[in-house]
């Protein structure tokens, strides 16, 4: 190549290189001091213009360990305002930065933490920016400060909308998360409306339960936020030293009162109450049960809480005005109508190994002294092998053979060697009665999960306080209330007493609901009792653990 060609090509090459580095944007100054506070706002809005381009460039990084999350709203807001401040003028933070400053300061409240956003970071820039003369006159502190809040000011609208789960199977929400447009509109309605905490706080559903969910988390934080306790030993032994650890541990807990002597009554009382205060049988006794409990943090019950406010946040929003709430690990059912529980039942949930799957649907229909089509899996799992043994199983529980035509077989007449998970062509049914499994009466609602609330003929069970017991379907204390409840309205084809007299009877009748009422089952491991305190119920499914180890977003 030519001497002139390439002193040619390294002119271009230096060229090219001015202009690239001349496109990319440098990293602001970390100070931009001015001589006083008159001139502040139009190099404020310069510094801002200079970051957020900067931000285009980089990712959303500002050159340190802070990285914005809407970079492009953030250009598109400013922009549009000719990069002016949104939250401060002349050296002072206006009062929707404290507004918004504060809700991020008790985002824990909300089951939000605070460490999800720039609390810090705000925390320091304010207080230097008002105790300190040159910090105020430092156009950079003031551009940071303000950039910061309004990307906040987005990150906290749409955790407070929609929490951290997003849009699941269940959820009935047409959008799992704001876009950009939203996100902006809210962003400017929150500052136009001069109460940016009190507009972002409006973005909460609107449901009583999350409310009071809400409002007890908010005293749980105010009573055990700054506490820690000790771990138990798991190797429980009723010893001394076990008695004296525990009383040190209800106390550091609040159960057990610092004036009370420590003796094994006053040690035994404060223990019934954390028994209580955790849905546990309130025995005084330190069972695994009650020791599990104790061993968790105050940490870990914040994150429990914080999780099922946001499973209210998946909710329809507002709830229809009258509706059936199944809460397994609490083991209750609640009909609500007007914000108000007409009526509760202990419920029977699904064991571990069998558990209640979570659903919508509406209640359609009631069946009176129903049979029980035993489902394939307990076929194979439990009656093939008790009746290989002995054929009277089958008559001592109440149970038929029935052929694909529906006609009763005979099981005698039948090789129960070669039925198996693989082939088995019968169905097996259990009689009406009150020695059915589904007792008096069945609830249908549709669902492909083909399970139902229903009656049980062993009533005894809810008495116990571990029910999950079931194969899957919801077996409810109050069966006959609910059936009075849903036929109160229908005084043409189903009235109160006609069901009456043909539950008296035995009689077999399908009563199909002039007004469907809607279900949900759900899975709530706390909720606030009628004091407002929390209870945190045992996780009986493990659903909890996931999401407990992830760090909040």
């Amino acid at each position: 190549m030519p001497r002139r060609e390439k002193k040619y090509l390294k002119i271009a090459a230096g060229i090219f290189l001015c202009l690239l580095t001349a496109a990319c944007h440098r990293q602001p100054p970390q100070h931009d001091i001015q001589k006083n506070v008159n001139e502040l706002d139009d190099n404020v809005g310069k510094d801002i213009g200079d970051i957020i381009a900067y931000l285009a460039d980089h990712n959303g990084s500002m050159g340190d360990s802070v990285r914005v999350r809407y970079a492009g709203v953030l250009q598109t807001f400013y922009s549009a305002a000719d990069h002016k401040a949104a939250w401060s003028s002349s050296g002072k933070a206006l009062s929707q930065a404290d507004s918004l400053f504060d809700l991020i300061r008790h985002a824990r409240d909300y089951g939000l933490e605070p460490s999800s956003y720039y609390a810090d970071t705000l925390a320091h820039i304010l207080a230097a920016v008002r105790t300190d003369s040159m910090a105020q006159r430092d156009a950079i502190q003031w551009a940071r400060l303000d950039i910061l809040l309004t990307d906040d000011c987005m990150k906290l609208a749409e955790g407070l909308h929609y929490g951290h789960l997003g849009r699941d199977s269940l959820s009935m929400r047409a959008d799992s998360s704001f876009n950009d447009s939203s996100r902006l509109a809210l962003l400017k309605e929150a500052l136009r409306s001069g109460d940016v905490k009190a507009r972002l706080l409006s973005l909460q559903p609107r449901i009583l339960q999350y409310r009071q969910l809400q409002q007890a988390l908010a005293a749980y934080n105010k009573t055990y936020g700054q506490r820690h306790w000790d771990t138990l030993p798991t190797n429980l032994s009723d010893t001394v030293l076990f008695r004296k650890m525990l009383a040190k541990r209800l106390l550091q807990s609040g159960e057990l009162d610092s004036a009370a002597s420590g003796n094994d009554a006053s040690v035994t009382a404060a223990l019934k109450k954390f028994q209580q205060m955790h849905d546990l049988y309130p025995d005084g006794v330190t069972g695994a049960h009650t020791l599990a409990a104790l061993n968790v943090s105050a940490a870990e019950r914040f994150r429990q809480a914080a999780l099922n406010l946001d499973r209210w946040r998946q909710f329809p929003d507002p709830l229809p005005d009258e509706y059936l709430l199944v809460n397994i690990p609490s083991y209750t059912m609640q009909l609500w109508r007007d914000d108000t529980v007409r009526l509760q039942s202990r419920v029977i949930v699904g064991r571990p190994d069998a558990p209640t799957p979570l659903l919508n649907s509406a209640i359609i229909n009631f069946q009176l002294y129903p049979y029980w089509r035993v489902p394939f899996s307990i076929i194979v799992k439990e009656m093939l092998p008790a009746i290989r043994k002995n054929i009277g199983y089958l008559a001592a529980h109440n149970l038929e053979i029935i052929d694909r035509h529906n006609n009763v077989v005979d099981p005698y007449t039948l090789d129960w060697r070669k039925y198996n998970k693989h082939y088995f062509p019968y169905l097996i049914r259990q009689m009406t009665g009150l020695d059915n499994s589904l007792g008096i009466i069945k609830f249908n609602f549709r669902n492909k999960y083909s399970v139902y609330l229903h009656d049980t003929n062993g009533r005894g069970l809810f008495g116990r306080s571990f029910r999950a017991l079931s194969h899957g379907c919801v077996r409810v204390q109050q069966w006959d209330s609910l059936a009075m409840y849903l036929v109160r309205t229908d005084t043409l084809r189903h009235r109160r007493d006609s069901v009456q007299k043909w539950m008296a009877d035995e009689e077999q009748k399908l009563v199909v609901l002039n007004h469907r009422i809607p279900i949900y089952i759900r899975y709530f491991t706390c909720a606030p009792d009628a004091q407002g305190r929390l209870v945190f119920y045992e996780d009986i499914y493990g659903y909890d653990r996931p999401w407990l180890r992830r760090p909040l977003q």
